[in-house]
């Protein structure tokens, strides 16, 4: 790993405590599920345990860990009483395209063996969402039984970059640049090809109902433009939620904005319909 990345990753990790505080009704306890490193969050007061999410971070395929995502996802859990399994994915360059995706697949197989009576519930954002799209379509071709609810914050699942967003946007976007999600789309994709990785390209089969939240002002608003007509397209419940003026996943930025109170609102009635 190049010095680039790893400060990079350092910085990123911030958000997990700079940003805010996790919320204090939460624990968080270690599971190695395969190889790979997961963590239950759950409230300490009880939640419903019919159904769990399934986190998928954000990073550009190459940051994120448990550090950067603790806070939102301790507020998650504690905002909609349901546990929360937070999976702490191989990123790239060290394992790019496809380890994650696999890695994903092993995680949900052992949940459908080991938790067969509970709802399961696909939450990502940004590159997390892309993710999140890339196994339900692996899901799909496998033949394996789908989550029941997929909700996707900021997504990225479109590694072309090419929707007019990337240049309408381009100067209202505090946290994204074109050029910078086109250099973490090499490192993911590697010497495969492109549109082999690509999640918007590669959908398969049926969706589960899918809420879809985004901030008016992102670069990547096409990006939830486009895969909400794609999923309108065969999933009758699908919804497009676009937030006026919001940064690209502001949750991850403060918790306790309005915008991000509505959007903690909507995910739970979306969810509990």
């Amino acid at each position: 790993m190049n010095d680039k990345i790893h400060n990079l990753r350092k910085n990123f990790e911030k958000f997990g405590t700079a940003a805010y505080l996790k919320a204090e009704n939460v624990t968080i306890k270690k599971e190695m599920i395969g190889d790979v490193d997961c963590y239950w969050f759950n409230n300490k007061e009880g939640a419903n345990t019919n159904k769990l999410i399934v986190y998928f971070h954000g990073g550009c395929f190459a940051l994120g860990s448990i550090q950067s995502h603790q806070s939102l996802v301790s507020h998650l859990s504690e905002n909609l009483l349901l546990p929360v399994l937070f999976v702490e994915y191989s990123l790239a360059p060290e394992r790019p395209f496809p380890a994650a995706i696999d890695e994903f697949v092993t995680v949900y197989e052992y949940l459908l063996l080991k938790k067969p009576k509970q709802d399961i519930i696909f939450i990502g954002d940004s590159a997390g969402a892309g993710l999140a799209l890339s196994v339900l379509s692996k899901l799909n071709e496998k033949d394996i039984s789908l989550p029941t609810y997929l909700v996707m914050l900021s997504p990225w699942v479109d590694l072309t970059c090419s929707n007019e967003s990337f240049s309408i946007n381009a100067t209202l976007d505090p946290v994204l640049t074109k050029k910078a999600l086109q250099n973490y789309t090499s490192l993911y994709v590697n010497e495969n090809n492109l549109s082999d990785a690509n999640p918007i390209e590669t959908l398969y089969g049926q969706f589960p109902p899918t809420l879809i939240l985004v901030g008016s002002g992102e670069i990547l608003l096409g990006d939830s433009k486009s895969i909400y007509d794609k999923i309108a397209s065969q999933q009758a419940k699908v919804k497009l939620s676009i937030y006026d003026k919001q940064n690209h996943v502001w949750m991850l930025d403060d918790i306790h904005t309005e915008a991000s109170k509505k959007a903690l609102r909507e995910i739970k009635e979306f969810i509990t319909d």
